[in-house]
């Protein structure tokens, strides 16, 4: 006769999702977009699970069909959860139950508990007084909070009076989340709250008189975190951004920025999901720049688009105002360090083994206003339009062989007045056969390139140019391996030694003009390639031997690799000729020596570096070495030296480590030796409470060759509700290798060991 328990596991989820909703007023990380409904059907509900009900108490009485009443340490369950109290009654014909003393429902690790409990079971109407809670999170913590009361207003129908939250331990709630007042409506996922207010260290911090919200995960429309910072560019900021959820499928966030240096920046962006396409559409404006004194802007435009199964398309289209856009009002290095902002619409169709594309691709070129101004040369050409056509075919004339088809055609424009123009055709047709054995590849291969010119701004005897060239290739490969012992471990050890011969005729191309290719850096990857030039204005002659070793350690019992090490060199058995405009030929037989190696030293510290070595003058063309050392959780050192001869010398250093229990140090120093100057350096602090966080950044950094701009990050974060303050996350994932908030870390830093 025992009763049904009430949908009490609702409950448990209601104070955890206001808190949650509130990143809706005080701010939320990006926030996908999703399918319309009418794109994909909605999810079933859930079933509730039911299950045999129990009741154990020191004494039991009742008349069956009427009523029973439990006292005495009672405990009623049923397959998911139980309710304990001191004395229970339930009246069959009113369907209501009554519970006294203390009264503890649990399922799972979570707990509520309150002093009375009055429920009509069916209507699922009455209420419980003095309540308190304790909920495990899905990332495993823990969340507090208490009410009054708790209203039952029908079926998943809530209402608390005086609720609070926190994630901090009970007798030191640093921070707490109170609502005079929070109504719960699942049945129309509807949620509200009255007076609610953040409390941190006893201060208010964040107050809103009235807040509604969803309660299924949908977004909400509403303020976000306000951020603040500061500059010596910009000076004082502050950012208020405004969330509009226009429909499941879009939205749009309104962005006003003030800086009192330059003044109120206005910023919107428009997002949009279809079943076929999506994209965004971004602008910013500064009406007028107090220290420019003009108006400034961007805006940005990105659309994709599948119009069917093999039919697809973008559309990318960015613009500033002016040259120092950027390095002014951007701290992000991805956006200070561009000169040339790409713009282009590309339709694309994909045929199984063969597809095709067409774009038109132009730029917008930003001119330091410090640096020599750039000549034509240096503006990349518009490609209006570039058309591709390429298939891959295996088995075409064996079961080993490949059918490759490579082809292009471009018209190249320039906005300058000193450089050719015209359009490029060019085919590249090839087949190559591998004969595999269990140690060894073998793999020749034949293709011709053939390429026409019809050009404008030359001498009319150049107008048309053809230019056709065969090329032969081998590619082999070994792989040996044998057993070795060392200092105590059995390892694996291979040999795999590779070599790549190429034959291309000389063909003169000096009469060619030079749109959009250069030489590519020597590495080992482009040993291994046909052309040394990036693109095919330039099809080098080659009668050349590439020669390659590389030597793996592998630990026989797990596999891990310790060690790897590679060299490289190539051999050129005639002179090479074909060189781009200002450059000489070649005059070694040789290229320089190429080595990398990397390994895990031991389960602290691993290495890496690369050398490329001139053996004609015995000089080191360029180098770089990184390690990395992780002594555990928030125990990381990354340090990396690179130089290239003439052109960079370059040291850089980052680190995350413990400086006392809850206390980190963050710093990153990246120093030009060659330029006698900090390109970034960055300093800061994470201090972790367990249930909040405080992190302060100073950052400087280098925005173009003889500017630089200084920034500062203060943000608070409250574990399982909001941050707020500008946020230094995203600039210290870039700068630091492998950090980790400190509240993300796997295992506390407390047993600190100096």
């Amino acid at each position: 006769m025992s009763p049904a328990a009430p949908p009490f596991p609702r409950l448990l989820l209601c104070v955890c999702l206001t808190a949650a909703s509130l990143e809706t007023f005080a701010g939320s990380d990006f926030v996908p977009l999703k399918a319309s409904p009418a794109l994909s059907p909605a999810a079933p509900k859930g079933q509730r699970m039911e299950g045999p009900n129990q009741v154990e108490a020191d004494r039991l009485e009742g008349i069956q069909n009427v009523y029973f009443e439990a006292e005495g340490k009672v405990v009623m369950r049923n397959l998911r959860e139980q309710v304990e109290a001191d004395w229970i009654r339930y009246d069959q014909a009113a369907d209501e139950a009554h519970a006294r003393g203390h009264i503890v429902l649990t399922q799972e690790r979570d707990r509520l508990e309150g002093s009375e409990l009055k429920l009509q079971l069916t209507p699922r109407l009455g209420s419980m007084k003095d309540v308190a809670y304790a909920l495990h999170g899905k990332d495993g913590g823990l969340m507090r909070g208490a009410a009054k009361s708790i209203q039952f207003q029908g079926p998943d129908r809530y209402q608390m009076e005086s609720a609070t939250y926190s994630t901090c331990p009970a007798n030191e709630q640093d921070w707490v989340l109170k609502m005079d007042e929070l109504n719960l409506d699942y049945i129309g996922s509807l949620g509200s709250a009255r007076q609610v207010h953040v409390e941190y260290l006893n201060v208010p911090i964040l107050y809103s008189p009235w807040l509604d919200f969803s309660l299924d995960s949908k977004r909400k429309s509403g303020f976000l975190t306000p951020t603040y910072g500061a500059t010596t560019d910009r000076g004082l900021e502050l950012i208020v951004p405004w969330y509009w959820n226009i429909a499941p499928n879009r939205d749009a966030t309104f962005t006003p920025r003030l800086m009192t240096r330059r003044g109120l920046q206005l910023g919107g962006e428009f997002r949009y999901l279809e079943a076929h396409y999506g994209g965004e559409l971004n602008l910013e404006l500064l009406p007028n720049d107090n220290l420019a004194n003009r108006a400034r802007y961007r805006g940005l435009i990105h659309h994709q688009q599948q119009f069917d199964s093999r039919w697809s398309g973008n559309l990318n289209y960015e613009r500033v105002s002016d040259n120092t856009y950027f390095t002014d009002l951007s701290s992000m290095v991805s956006e200070t360090s561009q000169t040339n902002i790409p713009r282009e619409a590309s339709l694309a169709y994909e045929g199984g083994w063969w597809r095709g594309s067409g774009r038109l691709q132009g730029y917008q070129t930003l001119q330091d206003p410090a640096a020599t101004p750039l000549s034509d040369s240096q503006i990349p050409y518009r490609r209006l339009p570039q058309l591709t056509l390429s298939a891959n075919r295996p088995g075409l004339v064996g079961a080993s062989s490949q059918f490759a088809f490579s082809s292009e055609f471009v018209n190249f424009a320039h906005p300058g007045t000193t450089l050719s123009e015209g359009s490029r055709l060019h085919l590249n047709p090839s087949i190559s056969m591998a004969v595999n054995t269990p140690y060894s590849v073998f793999t020749p291969k034949l293709g011709w390139y053939l390429t026409r010119y019809d050009l404008d701004n030359v001498a009319a005897g150049d107008r048309s140019q053809t230019r056709s060239l065969p090329m032969f290739s081998v590619d082999t490969s070994l792989f040996l391996e044998r057993d070795l012992a060392w200092n105590g471990q059995n390892f694996i050890q291979t040999l795999e030694p590779r070599l790549y011969y190429v034959y291309i005729p000389l063909r003169q191309q000096a009469s060619i003009p030079v749109f959009d290719s250069g030489v590519s850096d020597l590495s080992l990857d482009q040993m291994f390639s046909e052309n040394q030039f990036t693109s095919v204005d330039r099809i080098n002659d080659a009668n050349q031997l590439t020669l390659a070793f590389t030597s793996r350690f592998l630990e026989r019992s797990n596999g891990m690799e310790r060690l790897e090490v590679t060299l490289g060199q190539r051999f050129y058995f005639s002179d090479q000729l074909v060189t781009l405009p200002g450059t000489s030929a070649r005059s070694s037989n040789t290229t320089d020596l190429l080595g990398q190696a990397s390994g895990q030293v031991n389960n602290k510290l691993r290495l890496s570096g690369g050398l490329q070595f001139n053996t004609d003058t015995n000089q080191i063309a360029k180098a770089n070495l990184g390690g990395t050392w992780r002594d555990g959780p928030g125990r990381l050192f990354n340090a990396d030296y690179r130089y290239t001869q003439g052109n960079l010398n370059q040291i850089d250093l980052s680190a995350q480590w413990p400086l006392a229990p809850k206390w980190h140090g963050l710093t990153r120093l990246n120093y030009s030796i060659k330029e006698s100057r900090l390109v970034e350096g960055l300093a800061g602090f994470e201090y972790n409470a367990g249930c909040w966080s405080l992190r302060g950044i100073a950052q400087r950094l280098a925005t173009s060759q003889t500017t630089t701009t200084s920034a500062f990050f203060l943000q608070l974060e409250l574990h399982g509700l909001t941050r707020l303050g500008p946020n230094p996350l995203d600039v210290l994932k870039r700068s630091i290798t492998g950090y980790v908030p400190s509240n993300q870390l796997t295992q506390p830093d407390a047993s600190l060991s100096y």
